[in-house]
């Protein structure tokens, strides 16, 4: 029986691949022979052993998948998903979105970048009361239309600074450096140059320190009521920043990695071309096609414990071969994933790095030239 194409395996995976179409009649032939044919009958058909051959390659296939997504899984977490075919035979970039993504919170909590849209508001003080719902004021709500919590990540509730010294002193070589382009400063006697940063850091150590050791506003926030210090005396508009906690799957901007990879059940691999295979993935294919088919073989003569041939019986190998069979199908499995095992790409850069280090050893035992001048 010669292969057909769209009849002869279960499913059809390979089917339109010329190079599985040849092999598939080939490994017919090698596993009739390798059971017994012609010297014993051989209880399979064509088809069963076509069906073998696929399932070799869908198993080796998923098994080589897999170890790629392990090794690539947090470079890819986000992207298309496409039609879930397709990338299985790439090497990605590495991106670093994942952790990227992973840090983008913290962001918020320091205010510095983030994900979150930072809203601004606003309350107008009564005088001589101290307590005010930030929550109840403002009431925000998500684009559900339901209740969220806010969180206050600044309130702007100071006196005003009167007095403002930047420098420690105001000698006209101060002002000269300025003109000059270089920042200074001087007591008269001894000429420092300084960075424009250490000018920056100093001058915010001067608004801080006049804030906290001058100012006698402040406030204090618990469950988001806001408390002033000290009871105002008049009524003004003290503002704030906040954000509104948000359901991460709902996101404040468009977030197109949202329906992207999540996880391995839709990493966009689809099944392994067989005509795209090497030596070494055709031969365990082989191997494994040969172990389904002394599993079927089993069972189907494990049916029958034994056949009456003339005046005696003839006792069938089934259970023989269903073990024999499925004990080398899993020492193929193993041997698959110890090989892809040593091979992903953790293993790989700590094995350069090792190899980069027993090199910068050997060459320390290489005497170094003398010259003689």
């Amino acid at each position: 029986m010669a292969f057909v194409s769209g009849s002869s395996t279960p499913f059809g995976l390979f089917d339109s691949d010329a190079t599985f179409r040849v092999d598939a009649d080939k490994v017919l032939t090698w596993v009739n022979s390798k059971l017994g044919d012609p010297v014993m009958c051989v209880e399979l058909t064509a088809s069963q052993v076509y069906a073998s051959f696929e399932e070799a390659c869908v198993e080796y296939g998923s098994i080589v998948n897999s170890y790629q997504a392990k090794s690539t899984l947090h470079w890819i977490m986000g992207s298309p998903t496409g039609t879930l075919s397709g990338q299985q035979n790439r090497l990605p970039q590495n991106t670093l979105e994942f952790m990227r993504r992973a840090a983008m919170p913290y962001g918020d909590l320091v205010g510095a970048g983030g994900i979150y849209t930072l809203y601004s508001g606003s309350i107008t003080t009564v005088v001589d009361k101290q307590d005010y719902d930030l929550q109840d004021l403002i009431n925000p709500t998500g684009s559900d239309g339901l209740a969220r919590r806010m969180y206050v990540q600044q309130v702007y509730h100071s006196d005003p600074l009167v007095n403002y010294r930047f420098f420690g002193s105001t000698s006209t070589i101060n002002y000269l450096s300025n003109q000059l382009q270089f920042e200074s400063y001087t007591p008269e006697t001894v000429f420092y140059l300084l960075p424009v940063w250490e000018d920056i850091l100093r001058g915010m150590q001067f608004k801080e320190s006049n804030r906290v050791r001058r100012s006698h506003y402040s406030y204090a926030i618990h469950n988001n009521v806001l408390k002033l210090f000290p009871p105002p005396t008049d009524e003004v508009k003290v503002w704030f920043t906040y954000h509104v906690e948000r359901d991460p799957f709902v996101p404040d901007a468009t977030d197109r990695t949202l329906d992207g990879v999540a996880n391995l059940s839709n990493v966009p691999f689809g099944h392994i071309a067989y005509s795209r295979l090497n030596s070494i993935s055709r031969t365990w294919i082989w191997r494994m096609t040969l172990a389904y088919s002394k599993e079927t073989l089993g069972l189907i003569r494990g049916k029958l414990q034994s056949i009456p041939v003339d005046d005696r019986e003839v006792t069938l190998n089934g259970a023989e071969l269903v073990n024999d069979g499925r004990g080398e199908q899993e020492q193929l499995r193993q041997e698959l994933r110890q090989m892809l095992e040593e091979t992903t790409y953790d293993k790989l850069s700590q094995r350069e790095a090792e190899r980069a280090e027993a090199l910068n050893r050997q060459l320390s035992f290489v005497p170094l030239k003398i010259y003689v001048g």
